[in-house]
């Protein structure tokens, strides 16, 4: 009997509140939760006394701020520091995005997951999609993932483009064979800008993205191939929000992030994931995949204990 192939969901809901999500409780991110694990951060970065972003492309002033155990990682909360954490399992300092102009990256020292998948395991199919274009127009997410699709939220509206997003990756999981895959969902973000975080718009954009994941999640189950494969979804933010609307300081309504990982078929109680952070999630695919982490690598991040 061959041994089960290892796929892994990384699904990333940008300017989402940990606190909203518990307080509107979607079905399938709740459903996650509970037969899985999850946990909550803090972001070790943020500016103090500057202005706060109001839009997902707006750059403002940078300022210093301390950092995590005495680094001082000079960053905004911000969604261009935040996903390409994400992406390369490294902090702003090292990855070089500290707020959304993405100035002066580092992707090519310290490439996102996807890629070192590929780099390390070529037979291995992996994809990227999602409705903030910038994140392929600076090189978060490179050009050696084999399916990509980048949308511009700010052209299309940002509905519209997670709609299209969610819709590619759902055709995409059910018809072919990736191995490791990247959806990006922002209306949450964009929402929270206009109206705040706490808005009945907030929830309704809440509600569709965590349907979009459930329709993700059927595809995964229905494929041909599911009894021989088991999948492990991550489903994280980049930042959160003001209860006013916008980010980029040091509150913990801003620096707050969360993480929820589910093995599908598998029933974990809804068990703590400790603290886990940004930096993390990349590994944690990783060694899903059986790519582990060299040093010489030199990522902040490291596989979850689950």
């Amino acid at each position: 009997m061959s041994p089960l192939r290892n796929k892994v969901l990384v699904v990333g809901m940008d300017g989402l509140r940990f606190d909203r999500l518990l307080a509107v409780g979607p079905p399938v991110l709740s459903a996650l939760m509970s037969s899985g694990a999850y946990g909550t951060s803090l972001l070790p970065y943020g500016e103090a006394g500057t202005p706060r972003t109001e839009s997902p492309g707006e750059v403002v002033p940078k300022s210093p701020e301390p950092g995590d155990g005495g680094r001082v990682i000079r960053s905004r909360t911000d969604s261009g520091p935040g996903w390409s954490s994400i992406a390369t399992s490294a902090w702003p300092d090292k990855h070089g995005v500290v707020d959304n102009g993405f100035a002066a990256p580092q992707f090519k020292k310290f490439p996102d997951f996807l890629t070192r998948v590929k780099q390390a395991r070529p037979e291995l199919t992996t994809s990227a999609f999602f409705s903030w274009a910038a994140l392929d127009e600076h090189g978060a997410f490179s050009h050696a993932i084999d399916h990509k699709l980048a949308l511009d939220g700010y052209a299309l509206g940002w509905a519209a483009a997670d709609q299209q997003v969610a819709g590619t990756a759902e055709r995409h999981l059910a018809e072919d064979d990736p191995d490791a895959v990247f959806v990006y969902l922002g209306d949450t973000d964009e929402v929270a800008h206009d109206l705040g975080p706490l808005c009945p718009e907030y929830t309704a954009a809440l509600q569709t993205q965590d349907a979009y994941l459930g329709r993700l999640l059927d595809a995964v189950r229905g494929r041909a191939a599911y009894p021989e494969e088991r999948w492990t979804v991550l489903v994280t933010t980049d930042h959160g929000h003001v209860d006013e609307g916008g980010h980029g300081g040091t509150s913990d309504a801003e620096r707050t992030v969360f993480v929820i990982a589910n093995r599908l078929g598998e029933d974990l109680g809804g068990r703590s994931l400790g603290a886990p952070r940004l930096v993390d999630v990349g590994p944690t695919a990783l060694a899903w995949l059986g790519v582990p982490v060299d040093p010489a690598w030199d990522l902040d991040g490291a596989p979850f204990a689950w």
